[in-house]
């Protein structure tokens, strides 16, 4: 798996920009361009920051499957829509199901 092609696939699918992948993680935009061109190596470290940006694992990140192992599917369905979200809706997110929880 090529991790430069992995970011740029959850870029797409979270209609995110490098740029704003940038302003999230501090990577800086010229780090990513020299990312692309394999002029440099990511650490662990940075591609921890990448995935905490996108709110997955180091396991998700390199798993090649799109399927959750294991679940229901309305378990899958709940895990799709908020590997959707951005960061300020997954807050939202989770106070909303913390209030339901309360009920």
């Amino acid at each position: 798996m090529n991790v430069i092609d992995r970011i740029n696939e959850l870029c797409r699918k979270r209609h995110l920009s490098k740029y704003k992948l940038s302003m999230i993680t501090g990577i800086s935009q010229s780090a990513f361009s020299k990312m692309s061109k394999q002029q440099s190596t990511l650490s662990l470290d940075t591609i921890q920051r990448i995935c905490d940006a996108f709110g997955i694992s180091l396991a998700q990140f390199f798993s090649t499957a799109d399927e959750y192992p294991d679940l229901t599917e309305q378990q899958k369905q709940l895990l799709h829509a908020w590997s959707l979200l951005d960061t300020k809706k997954r807050d939202y997110a989770l106070l909303l199901i913390q209030k339901l929880l309360e009920l």
